[in-house]
């Protein structure tokens, strides 16, 4: 799947990985070393690094986000030339991520003991402005990428989505393939459950051979710690910003009307793309009106909690299962191994609730196979700058959407030499020859 090249291939190629988190309240920095080429070169995690974004930061990123809304909103009935931006705003939360990128940055070169004539590149991930039209989405990198690369002296690979979107796509998902590389199996198909924001589900087929990749699916399931982070605020007063272990939540009975009224507002599951599938995940509302119904009847907010943890553990299952019985009819495989990650996996009720429904299927997290939780997205983040390099697509067209697979990213050079250097990588990687089939 990767590029060949005979060009030195037992020397250890160094790429970095920094994203920010879709509510940009953490940032994610992580170091890996590709020992040769192709899809079955061994990496190395040599480094991860994670730190909280200072809260002034936070709330512009909020009231530019806000204002985004609004546009999409605003939109919806005009033309595209009536949009209007904060600029000033857009071009401050730009410069103040960089100079966190920097930092995030220049810690795991010394965390790492290399310097930056080591590393080929720096991928960037972060939630970017996205504004949706009558004439296509709109999307623009936050990353300063320009002066990340003048105060760091490195190579940088940013805007992922917009190749993507350029091709009629939605910008994403795109950290599934990243996540088959690192997880993928040759004696078993597996399934990633993150149980973050939003609850995902991504099916990781066994590596058979160069086409396995294609079968890897994705979904969007249910809001679940958007959900529940919010439901704790607005139930508490604002006191408790999250349930901490599940503990309010297990002290509560489950409430057979809301139950009823969680699963009337459950849109169909589907495994096509969705023209709305943003990074910021699935929006909690319809839910989060369910919830504020049952509170207006006076039912205690342990009540509710724990009755919403059972609806998530009750759809998060029902998800994997339609998954297992799916993939062992279409791929005629076995029963796939379950891995899980994500914040919402030390809800201790959801957890065991998820386990109950899944019956004997045993849950193995993600960290017992060496990557570290909190920093998936950044590990993800250096292999698409590992595929950019390489010249290969780091998009599935069956996932995001797009009219072709697409080679990601956008580079920008660190110094001249860093720079020729890149260049010389690059020209020494020639991309594989893919049949006619495989590029529709």
């Amino acid at each position: 799947m990767f590029g060949v090249s005979q060009k030195n291939p037992a020397n250890v190629r160094w790429f970095a990985g920094v994203s920010i988190t879709s509510s940009c309240r953490r940032i994610e920095s992580a170091m890996i070393g590709v020992h040769g080429r192709g899809s079955g070169a061994p990496i190395e995690i040599r480094k991860t690094i994670s730190f909280d974004i200072p809260r002034e930061i936070t709330d512009c990123f909020d009231d530019l986000q806000r204002s985004i809304e609004y546009q999409d909103q605003y939109n919806a009935e005009k033309n595209d030339f009536d949009i209007k931006m904060p600029v000033t705003l857009h071009l401050h939360v730009m410069r103040e991520l960089a100079s966190i990128e920097e930092e995030a940055v220049n810690e795991l070169l010394s965390e790492s003991r290399l310097t930056a004539n080591d590393v080929l590149a720096v991928g960037i991930n972060d939630p970017g402005v996205r504004i949706a039209t009558n004439n296509g989405l709109y999307y623009h990198a936050l990353c300063d990428a320009a002066w990340l690369s003048c105060q760091t002296g490195l190579n940088l690979v940013d805007a992922f989505p917009a190749q993507d979107i350029a091709s009629r796509g939605n910008g994403g998902p795109f950290f599934p393939l990243p996540a088959w590389i690192f997880l993928k199996s040759e004696t078993a198909g597996r399934i990633l459950i993150d149980l973050g924001r939003t609850a995902r589900l991504t099916f990781l087929p066994k590596a058979e051979n160069a086409f396995s990749h294609q079968k890897i699916r994705h979904f969007d399931i249910v809001p679940c710690g958007s959900l529940l982070d919010t439901l704790v605020w607005q139930l508490t007063g604002g006191k408790a910003a999250w349930d901490t272990g599940g503990r309010f939540a297990v002290q509560g009975c489950q409430i057979p009307q809301l139950m009823n009224a969680l699963r009337a507002v459950m849109p169909p599951q589907t495994d096509l793309p969705k023209e709305d599938w943003s990074p910021f995940g699935l929006k909690p509302d319809r839910y989060l009106a369910a919830a504020d119904q049952a509170a207006q009847e006076g039912f205690p907010h342990q009540d509710i909690l724990c009755t919403v943890s059972a609806f998530l553990a009750e759809t998060i299952a029902g998800q994997v299962m339609k998954t297992i019985t799916e993939t062992q009819s279409v791929l005629e495989t076995g029963e796939p191994e379950l891995l899980v990650q994500g914040g919402c996996r030390q809800h201790g009720l959801l957890m065991n609730a998820l386990s109950s429904h899944l019956g004997k299927r045993t849950i193995v997290p993600s960290s017992q196979l060496g990557i570290p939780v909190e920093t998936f997205d950044a590990i993800c983040t250096a292999v698409l700058a590992v595929l950019a390099t390489d010249q290969v697509p780091g998009s599935l067209p069956h996932l995001t959407g797009s009219e072709a697979a697409k080679t990601l990213g956008r580079f920008t050079p660190g110094t001249i030499s860093n720079w020729h250097r890149l260049l010389s990588e690059m020209s020494g990687t020639k991309p594989a020859n893919r049949p006619l089939r495989s590029a529709m």
